[in-house]
């Protein structure tokens, strides 16, 4: 009688946590569809909504370039007539494709750059089921986790905003999670045997990741290091796991050699000119502080902190705090996440913490710190829906509803900020100076900014001041002669935001250039060239 009493209580455990999860997978799935509908919207409604909603300013500089490349000038800006690398090549030249295959008109080649945006988050949240069920998670409820992780990954606002920004950031979280994937499919033969196809295809992908965004060294450079590591712990022969790390790092650096040569090459740095550029003006460590706010917005996966409060001393201790809360967590829970997770899961941390470590210390620009650290909400996505489900087999013994209030607030702030992004899907930050340029300036008449993605992208003639796209720019720079390169240009106006009406009270643009427009309140000002200089 006892057991059967026992079979009774466990059976209705067991139907208790299969409602539960069916009660949380229904819950998602508004969400999701709130979710598609924001990131086709630019696709349905075109207009204004096609230009600004999903394409940053930085984007736009991407497509500018892939442009240039399907109209044959290769990789540039400035109407063809200035060689660049400071870009991201593997999504530049899949952009390059589109505007190949369906034209180069400025308005519609946008819509199928923002359907292929669309096809990429998608393709990643069925890759991200696939891997986590597959190789990555390794708990019970494996098919629940899978679909819980791709879920929270797809609705999260930061796939919104940075998966669908014209750069390569959504494809690039998506190959570094192939790249885990796919290690975790080949470990156990790396343990037993040397492959040479196996390592071979390993460090194919890492060389394409790489080509994808050039921080993927810290992702070769972790997941050998981990391989290593793992190899010799497991008494692997030492010839064997060095062998290993050799082909598969070599073989990356053969499929990433096309670009590093052509850096050298052209630009006489292994860094492209973007990356000079940054690292011109770095204040070792001055992103640190901002660092932990990037990484608590993207391990949260449903928080976005509005950029004027990033450096907020508030705001950045509470994300302090959360980030030792959150390693306190990890810490004290080791022996779990060792059960729950795959090899793979733990190179990505190792990765994601080397990346965090790099830009905090030797990186200037704290506003992008949140695409960078994009890696983290894939990582989160993981945890989290391991952590739910194992709440809802708790909850069958407890009557706990933690499982539904997680899900609950994940919806509503997923809804929330997803429509959010649709509200303020016809604004940009740059669409005053491309309007005024349009209306003012003449096509075949040199324009000048130090932000010149949005810009360059419409208005062809148009020179980069602050060195990151254009070399030539960047070495006047570093000299401290840039009025001599917009001389030697032939620049007649220079038009970016408010700000840099500040540049008419120097002397050596004074002589030069007079302010015709400074309005605060649209983000305008405008130099023109004197007459007779």
């Amino acid at each position: 009688m006892f057991e059967i009493t026992q079979k009774k209580s466990r059976d209705s455990m067991s139907q208790h946590d299969a409602r539960l999860r069916r009660t949380i997978a229904v819950a998602m799935i508004v969400p999701v569809v709130v979710a598609v509908m924001v990131r086709v919207s630019p696709l349905v409604t075109g207009g204004v909504r096609l230009l600004r909603q999903a394409i940053t300013e930085d984007g736009y500089l991407m497509l500018t370039i892939a442009r240039n490349i399907a109209l044959g000038h290769g990789f540039s800006v400035s109407d063809g007539l200035v060689a660049t690398n400071g870009t991201q090549p593997f999504c530049t030249l899949l952009f390059a494709g589109c505007f190949k295959i369906f034209g180069t008109d400025r308005i519609t080649g946008l819509y199928p750059i923002v359907a292929l945006q669309v096809l990429i988050t998608l393709f990643g949240a069925v890759a991200i089921y696939i891997c986590v069920k597959r190789f990555i998670y390794r708990g019970p409820d494996a098919s629940f986790v899978a679909l819980l992780a791709a879920m929270f990954w797809y609705i999260s606002p930061s796939t919104t905003t940075h998966g669908h920004n014209g750069l390569e950031t959504g494809l690039y979280a998506i190959l570094v999670l192939l790249c885990v994937a796919m290690y975790d499919a080949f470990l156990t033969k790396f343990k037993t045997h040397f492959s040479w196809s196996r390592c071979l295809g390993l460090g194919a992908l890492l060389g394409i990741t790489f080509l994808a965004r050039n921080d993927a060294c810290f992702l070769i450079a972790a997941m050998l290091l981990f391989h290593l590591f793992m190899t010799w712990k497991a008494h692997v022969g030492k010839t064997t796991a060095i062998g290993q790390c050799v082909v598969i790092g070599l073989t990356s650096i053969v499929v990433a050699s096309p670009w590093l040569i052509f850096n050298v090459t052209n630009f006489g740095h292994i860094v492209p000119v973007s990356g000079r550029s940054e690292s011109s003006g770095l204040t070792f460590g001055e992103n640190v502080l901002p660092a932990f706010v990037a990484i608590v917005e993207n391990a949260s996966i449903f928080l976005r902190v509005p950029q004027q409060f990033e450096r907020n001393p508030f705001v950045i201790g509470m994300c302090i705090f959360s980030t030792c809360c959150m390693i306190t967590l990890v810490l004290k829970r080791m022996a779990w996440f060792r059960q729950q997770f795959s090899a793979g899961f733990a190179i990505m941390a190792f990765y994601v913490i080397a990346l965090a470590i790099y830009y905090a210390l030797f990186f200037g620009v704290h506003f992008f710190l949140s695409r960078y650290l994009y890696s983290v909400v894939t990582l989160s996505a993981i945890t989290m829906a391991a952590l739910v489900a194992a709440w809802t087999r708790y909850s069958a013994l407890s009557g706990s509803r933690i499982p539904i209030l997680v899900v609950g607030i994940a919806a509503i702030a997923s809804i929330t900020l997803n429509v959010r992004v649709y509200r303020h899907g016809r604004k940009h930050m740059h669409s005053q100076v491309v309007n005024w340029v349009d209306e003012h300036v003449p096509a075949d008449v040199w324009v000048a900014a130090t932000q010149t993605g949005t810009l360059g992208y419409y208005h062809d003639r148009t020179i980069n001041l602050d060195g990151k796209v254009d070399p030539q720019s960047l070495d006047y720079r570093l000299r401290g002669r840039i009025v001599d390169y917009l001389d030697e240009r032939n620049v007649t106006y220079i038009a970016d935001w408010a700000g840099h009406a500040v540049w008419a009270d120097k002397p050596e643009f004074a002589s030069r250039f007079e302010l015709i427009v400074h309005d605060k309140q649209a983000n305008l000002s405008v130099l023109r060239r004197r007459e007779g200089t």
